[in-house]
């Protein structure tokens, strides 16, 4: 294999707990849309709440259905926001739920102001868990759709994933994830027993590539339950 990463490598941040710090980056800026967010009470608010490092700027979660009462109702595939109107986006497993993700991205783009950031969260190997559920992507699709962005960093969601989540995951018909502790627990074990083997595979088999990167190939995006990314307009 003469291009481990598909020609992207300049683009894959290989540090496995950067997650947070990108969110944090586009959480804190000035005027932020969380795409998807429910409402001011939900999940997604609450983790933007915790990694939010400013005091003074404006968060506007928007949900497709009235019911959940975001700040404003709006399908981000047609969706009624004026462009340029915001400085961060904040998309976190949003896009697999809707049927067009490229008008999606598209608009998310326009929405941005100049120099203004995004992150986004999409599943790659992960149980189906809606009923608008539509796609799942790779990491190589997660590069491509975000070309026309001037800035792209793709990165694994933390170092609790890679092959080891999946695998627990297939292995239990998704019941670990009740079980979250137990569940970082092994996937820890399992992706050092495959480092193992991989270094000592490395070793009786030298590559062109380092083992830093053949252990990141293997471990993360081979099998991983989704991707991260953060852009810059």
């Amino acid at each position: 294999m003469t291009d481990l990463f598909r020609g992207i490598r300049d683009k894959l941040d290989f540090r496995l707990n950067v997650a947070e710090a990108y969110e944090s980056r586009v959480v804190s800026k000035r005027r932020v849309l969380d795409i998807g967010g429910r409402n001011s009470t939900s999940k997604s608010r609450k983790r933007i709440n915790d990694l939010n490092k400013s005091t003074e700027n404006t968060i506007i979660c928007t949900d497709i259905l009235p019911d959940y009462k975001p700040d404003l109702v709006d399908d981000i595939v047609n969706t009624s926001i004026k462009p340029e109107s915001f400085d961060g986006v904040y998309c976190d497993a949003i896009l697999e739920h809707v049927t067009e993700y490229w008008k999606a991205l598209d608009n998310i783009y326009s929405i941005l102001r100049e120099g203004g950031e995004a992150f986004i969260y999409v599943p790659f190997c992960f149980q189906f868990h809606d009923k608008m559920d539509y796609h799942r992507f790779t990491f190589t699709e997660v590069a491509r759709m975000l070309e026309r962005f001037r800035e792209v960093k793709i990165f694994t969601p933390g170092r609790n994933s890679g092959y080891g989540y999946v695998i627990w995951s297939v292995l239990t018909m998704g019941q670990i994830h009740k079980f979250p502790r137990v569940h970082t627990f092994l996937t820890v074990a399992c992706n050092r027993i495959l480092n193992a083997a991989l270094y000592f595979a490395y070793k009786v088999k030298p590559r062109r590539h380092s083992f830093r990167e053949v252990r990141f190939y293997y471990t993360y995006l081979l099998l991983n339950h989704g991707f991260s990314a953060w852009v810059k307009k």
